[in-house]
Protein backbone atom coordinates (compact mmCIF):
# COMPACT_ATOMS: atom_id res chain seq x y z
CA UNK A 1 0.00 0.00 0.00
CA UNK A 2 2.87 2.39 0.76
CA UNK A 3 4.32 1.81 -2.70
CA UNK A 4 0.94 2.37 -4.35
CA UNK A 5 0.37 5.54 -2.32
CA UNK A 6 3.79 6.92 -3.33
CA UNK A 7 3.13 6.15 -7.00
CA UNK A 8 -0.31 7.78 -6.88
CA UNK A 9 1.02 10.91 -5.17
CA UNK A 10 3.85 11.17 -7.70
CA UNK A 11 1.38 11.12 -10.58
CA UNK A 12 -0.79 13.73 -8.85
CA UNK A 13 2.23 16.00 -8.33
CA UNK A 14 3.03 15.63 -12.04
CA UNK A 15 -0.21 17.41 -12.95
CA UNK A 16 0.72 20.88 -11.62
CA UNK A 17 4.19 20.41 -13.10
CA UNK A 18 2.72 19.77 -16.55
CA UNK A 19 0.33 22.70 -16.11
CA UNK A 20 3.23 25.00 -15.19
CA UNK A 21 5.37 23.94 -18.17
CA UNK A 22 2.50 24.23 -20.66
CA UNK A 23 0.94 27.46 -19.39
CA UNK A 24 3.65 29.36 -17.53
CA UNK A 25 6.72 27.96 -19.31
CA UNK A 26 10.02 27.55 -17.48
CA UNK A 27 10.17 30.69 -15.37
CA UNK A 28 6.45 30.98 -14.66
CA UNK A 29 4.40 34.11 -14.12
CA UNK A 30 2.06 34.01 -11.13
CA UNK A 31 0.11 36.68 -9.35
CA UNK A 32 -0.16 34.54 -6.19
CA UNK A 33 2.90 34.20 -3.98
CA UNK A 34 1.77 30.89 -2.44
CA UNK A 35 1.39 29.35 -5.89
CA UNK A 36 4.78 30.70 -6.91
CA UNK A 37 6.34 29.25 -3.74
CA UNK A 38 4.91 25.82 -4.50
CA UNK A 39 6.19 25.73 -8.08
CA UNK A 40 9.58 27.14 -7.10
CA UNK A 41 10.43 25.08 -4.02
CA UNK A 42 7.94 22.22 -3.58
CA UNK A 43 6.97 21.05 -7.06
CA UNK A 44 10.07 19.01 -7.90
CA UNK A 45 10.87 18.24 -4.28
CA UNK A 46 7.54 16.52 -3.61
CA UNK A 47 7.30 14.83 -7.01
CA UNK A 48 10.84 13.45 -6.99
CA UNK A 49 10.53 12.52 -3.34
CA UNK A 50 7.41 10.42 -3.93
CA UNK A 51 9.02 8.74 -6.92
CA UNK A 52 12.12 7.99 -4.87
CA UNK A 53 9.99 6.48 -2.11
CA UNK A 54 8.28 4.27 -4.67
CA UNK A 55 11.60 3.02 -6.04
CA UNK A 56 13.05 2.19 -2.62
CA UNK A 57 9.81 0.53 -1.54
CA UNK A 58 9.93 -1.58 -4.67
CA UNK A 59 13.53 -2.57 -3.96
CA UNK A 60 12.62 -3.51 -0.38
CA UNK A 61 9.67 -5.63 -1.52
CA UNK A 62 11.72 -7.29 -4.26
CA UNK A 63 14.48 -8.09 -1.79
CA UNK A 64 11.97 -9.65 0.59
CA UNK A 65 10.55 -11.71 -2.26
CA UNK A 66 14.05 -12.74 -3.31
CA UNK A 67 14.74 -14.00 0.20
CA UNK A 68 11.44 -15.89 0.39
CA UNK A 69 11.97 -17.60 -2.98
CA UNK A 70 15.75 -18.03 -3.21
CA UNK A 71 16.71 -18.19 0.48
CA UNK A 72 13.70 -19.81 2.18
CA UNK A 73 15.70 -20.69 5.32
CA UNK A 74 16.76 -17.10 5.97
CA UNK A 75 15.24 -15.14 8.83
CA UNK A 76 12.50 -12.79 7.68
CA UNK A 77 11.72 -9.97 7.37
CA UNK A 78 15.28 -9.28 6.31
CA UNK A 79 14.91 -5.48 6.52
CA UNK A 80 13.29 -5.48 9.94
CA UNK A 81 9.69 -4.77 10.98
CA UNK A 82 7.56 -3.49 8.10
CA UNK A 83 6.39 -0.40 10.00
CA UNK A 84 10.01 0.62 10.56
CA UNK A 85 10.80 0.25 6.86
CA UNK A 86 7.68 2.20 5.85
CA UNK A 87 8.74 5.03 8.17
CA UNK A 88 12.46 5.00 7.39
CA UNK A 89 12.31 4.97 3.58
CA UNK A 90 10.14 8.11 3.12
CA UNK A 91 12.09 9.99 5.79
CA UNK A 92 15.48 9.20 4.25
CA UNK A 93 14.28 9.87 0.70
CA UNK A 94 12.82 13.31 1.39
CA UNK A 95 15.92 14.28 3.37
CA UNK A 96 18.08 13.35 0.39
CA UNK A 97 15.94 15.44 -1.95
CA UNK A 98 15.70 18.41 0.42
CA UNK A 99 18.71 20.36 -1.01
CA UNK A 100 17.04 20.36 -4.44
CA UNK A 101 14.19 22.43 -2.97
CA UNK A 102 16.56 25.39 -2.66
CA UNK A 103 18.00 25.35 -6.18
CA UNK A 104 15.48 27.99 -7.34
CA UNK A 105 14.28 31.32 -5.99
CA UNK A 106 11.28 33.59 -6.41
CA UNK A 107 11.79 36.92 -8.14
CA UNK A 108 9.31 39.78 -7.98
CA UNK A 109 8.35 41.86 -11.01
CA UNK A 110 6.32 45.06 -10.74
CA UNK A 111 4.17 46.05 -13.68
CA UNK A 112 3.88 49.82 -13.34
CA UNK A 113 1.43 50.14 -16.18
CA UNK A 114 -1.26 48.17 -14.35
CA UNK A 115 0.19 48.44 -10.83
CA UNK A 116 0.41 44.67 -10.45
CA UNK A 117 3.01 42.29 -9.04
CA UNK A 118 4.08 39.14 -10.91
CA UNK A 119 6.14 36.35 -9.35
CA UNK A 120 8.58 34.27 -11.36
CA UNK A 121 11.16 31.60 -10.61
CA UNK A 122 14.78 31.31 -11.57
CA UNK A 123 17.67 29.04 -10.71
CA UNK A 124 20.17 30.19 -8.10
CA UNK A 125 23.36 30.30 -10.14
CA UNK A 126 25.64 29.94 -7.12
CA UNK A 127 23.87 26.67 -6.28
CA UNK A 128 23.25 24.97 -9.63
CA UNK A 129 26.73 25.81 -10.97
CA UNK A 130 28.57 24.63 -7.88
CA UNK A 131 30.60 21.40 -8.33
CA UNK A 132 29.18 19.94 -5.12
CA UNK A 133 25.64 20.33 -6.45
CA UNK A 134 26.64 18.59 -9.67
CA UNK A 135 28.04 15.68 -7.65
CA UNK A 136 24.88 15.64 -5.56
CA UNK A 137 22.75 15.40 -8.71
CA UNK A 138 24.81 12.46 -10.02
CA UNK A 139 24.46 10.67 -6.66
CA UNK A 140 20.68 11.05 -6.81
CA UNK A 141 20.63 9.61 -10.33
CA UNK A 142 22.69 6.64 -9.21
CA UNK A 143 20.60 5.98 -6.10
CA UNK A 144 17.15 6.34 -7.61
CA UNK A 145 17.64 5.30 -11.24
CA UNK A 146 20.81 3.47 -12.26
CA UNK A 147 21.28 1.23 -9.22
CA UNK A 148 17.57 0.32 -8.99
CA UNK A 149 17.54 -0.67 -12.68
CA UNK A 150 20.48 -3.03 -12.16
CA UNK A 151 19.27 -4.48 -8.86
CA UNK A 152 15.68 -5.02 -9.98
CA UNK A 153 16.81 -6.75 -13.16
CA UNK A 154 19.28 -8.99 -11.30
CA UNK A 155 16.87 -9.92 -8.51
CA UNK A 156 13.97 -10.59 -10.87
CA UNK A 157 16.11 -12.80 -13.08
CA UNK A 158 17.34 -14.75 -10.07
CA UNK A 159 13.80 -15.14 -8.71
CA UNK A 160 12.63 -16.38 -12.08
CA UNK A 161 15.45 -18.93 -12.40
CA UNK A 162 14.93 -20.35 -8.90
CA UNK A 163 11.18 -20.43 -9.32
CA UNK A 164 11.40 -22.33 -12.60
CA UNK A 165 13.80 -24.82 -11.04
CA UNK A 166 11.39 -25.42 -8.17
CA UNK A 167 8.56 -25.94 -10.66
CA UNK A 168 10.64 -28.47 -12.56
CA UNK A 169 11.46 -30.28 -9.34
CA UNK A 170 7.77 -30.44 -8.45
CA UNK A 171 7.05 -31.85 -11.89
CA UNK A 172 9.47 -34.67 -11.36
CA UNK A 173 8.30 -35.38 -7.81
CA UNK A 174 4.61 -35.46 -8.63
CA UNK A 175 4.98 -36.96 -12.15
CA UNK A 176 2.66 -34.26 -13.39
CA UNK A 177 2.36 -35.46 -17.01
CA UNK A 178 -0.48 -36.27 -19.31
CA UNK A 179 -1.12 -39.74 -20.70
CA UNK A 180 0.70 -38.89 -23.94
CA UNK A 181 3.80 -37.86 -22.02
CA UNK A 182 3.35 -34.13 -22.76
CA UNK A 183 2.90 -31.44 -20.17
CA UNK A 184 -0.63 -30.28 -19.48
CA UNK A 185 -0.63 -26.55 -20.38
CA UNK A 186 -3.17 -25.82 -17.66
CA UNK A 187 -0.89 -27.23 -14.98
CA UNK A 188 1.86 -24.70 -15.62
CA UNK A 189 -0.08 -21.66 -16.79
CA UNK A 190 0.95 -19.76 -13.68
CA UNK A 191 4.62 -20.30 -14.43
CA UNK A 192 4.16 -18.82 -17.89
CA UNK A 193 2.28 -15.88 -16.42
CA UNK A 194 5.16 -15.31 -14.02
CA UNK A 195 7.65 -15.27 -16.90
CA UNK A 196 5.53 -12.74 -18.77
CA UNK A 197 5.01 -10.65 -15.62
CA UNK A 198 8.66 -10.36 -14.63
CA UNK A 199 9.85 -9.99 -18.21
CA UNK A 200 7.37 -7.31 -19.22
CA UNK A 201 7.73 -5.21 -16.05
CA UNK A 202 11.54 -5.40 -16.11
CA UNK A 203 11.74 -4.38 -19.77
CA UNK A 204 9.18 -1.62 -19.25
CA UNK A 205 11.10 -0.27 -16.27
CA UNK A 206 14.37 -0.26 -18.24
CA UNK A 207 12.88 1.40 -21.33
CA UNK A 208 10.88 4.03 -19.43
CA UNK A 209 13.49 5.03 -16.85
CA UNK A 210 16.71 5.05 -18.90
CA UNK A 211 15.80 8.23 -20.85
CA UNK A 212 15.33 10.10 -17.56
CA UNK A 213 18.90 9.23 -16.54
CA UNK A 214 20.22 10.72 -19.77
CA UNK A 215 17.94 13.74 -19.40
CA UNK A 216 18.99 14.56 -15.86
CA UNK A 217 22.73 14.35 -16.46
CA UNK A 218 22.57 16.42 -19.68
CA UNK A 219 20.13 19.08 -18.52
CA UNK A 220 21.43 22.62 -19.03
CA UNK A 221 20.20 26.02 -20.14
CA UNK A 222 21.97 25.61 -23.49
CA UNK A 223 20.30 22.26 -24.17
CA UNK A 224 16.89 23.62 -23.16
CA UNK A 225 17.13 26.07 -26.07
CA UNK A 226 17.31 23.18 -28.55
CA UNK A 227 14.02 22.02 -30.06
CA UNK A 228 15.22 18.41 -30.35
CA UNK A 229 16.17 18.38 -26.67
CA UNK A 230 12.74 19.73 -25.71
CA UNK A 231 11.12 16.89 -27.66
CA UNK A 232 13.39 14.37 -25.94
CA UNK A 233 12.51 15.88 -22.55
CA UNK A 234 8.79 15.59 -23.23
CA UNK A 235 9.16 11.98 -24.36
CA UNK A 236 11.26 11.06 -21.32
CA UNK A 237 8.66 12.45 -18.91
CA UNK A 238 5.85 10.80 -20.87
CA UNK A 239 7.60 7.41 -20.73
CA UNK A 240 8.02 7.66 -16.98
CA UNK A 241 4.36 8.44 -16.41
CA UNK A 242 3.46 5.64 -18.81
CA UNK A 243 5.48 3.23 -16.69
CA UNK A 244 3.29 3.96 -13.68
CA UNK A 245 0.11 3.58 -15.68
CA UNK A 246 0.89 0.39 -17.60
CA UNK A 247 2.50 -1.66 -14.84
CA UNK A 248 -0.70 -1.58 -12.80
CA UNK A 249 -2.64 -3.19 -15.64
CA UNK A 250 0.17 -5.68 -16.30
CA UNK A 251 -0.04 -6.94 -12.73
CA UNK A 252 -3.83 -7.08 -12.88
CA UNK A 253 -3.58 -9.12 -16.07
CA UNK A 254 -0.87 -11.63 -15.11
CA UNK A 255 -1.01 -11.90 -11.30
CA UNK A 256 -4.00 -13.51 -9.60
CA UNK A 257 -2.50 -12.72 -6.19
CA UNK A 258 -2.31 -9.05 -7.12
CA UNK A 259 -5.93 -9.05 -8.25
CA UNK A 260 -7.06 -10.75 -5.05
CA UNK A 261 -5.11 -8.30 -2.90
CA UNK A 262 -6.56 -5.37 -4.82
CA UNK A 263 -10.11 -6.65 -4.36
CA UNK A 264 -9.58 -7.23 -0.65
CA UNK A 265 -8.12 -3.73 -0.30
CA UNK A 266 -11.16 -2.26 -2.02
CA UNK A 267 -13.35 -4.52 0.17
CA UNK A 268 -15.22 -5.88 -2.80
CA UNK A 269 -14.85 -9.35 -1.32
CA UNK A 270 -13.93 -10.48 2.18
CA UNK A 271 -13.29 -14.13 1.35
CA UNK A 272 -11.16 -14.09 -1.79
CA UNK A 273 -8.88 -17.16 -1.74
CA UNK A 274 -5.13 -16.71 -1.96
CA UNK A 275 -2.83 -18.94 -3.86
CA UNK A 276 -0.09 -20.84 -2.13
CA UNK A 277 2.78 -20.05 -4.44
CA UNK A 278 5.38 -17.34 -4.08
CA UNK A 279 3.94 -13.90 -4.72
CA UNK A 280 5.77 -11.46 -6.87
CA UNK A 281 6.67 -7.88 -5.99
CA UNK A 282 4.35 -5.00 -6.87
CA UNK A 283 4.67 -3.03 -10.09
CA UNK A 284 7.95 -1.35 -10.99
CA UNK A 285 8.34 2.22 -10.49
CA UNK A 286 9.91 4.79 -12.15
CA UNK A 287 12.17 7.02 -10.53
CA UNK A 288 11.47 10.60 -11.27
CA UNK A 289 8.95 12.35 -13.37
CA UNK A 290 10.97 15.48 -13.41
CA UNK A 291 14.48 16.28 -12.58
CA UNK A 292 16.08 18.68 -10.12
CA UNK A 293 16.06 21.20 -12.90
CA UNK A 294 12.80 22.36 -14.48
CA UNK A 295 11.97 19.72 -17.04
Amino acid sequence: MSYSAAALLAILFALPFAWRVLIHRESGHWDNRILAFYHTHLELFLGNGCLGVGVLMLLALTLERYVSVCLPGHVRPILGPPHRVVLLIPTATFLLYLPAAFRSEIILCRLHTVEAIIYSRRDVASVVNHPIFSIYTVILELMFKVIPIVLLAALNVRILIVYRRSCEKRRRMTLCRTASGEEDPRKFAEERRLVLLLGSTSILFLVCISPMVILNVTLSDDNLRLYAYQVFRALANLLEVTNYSITFYIYCLFSEDFRNTLLRTLRWSDNIPTRGIAKMPPPTATTTITQPRCV
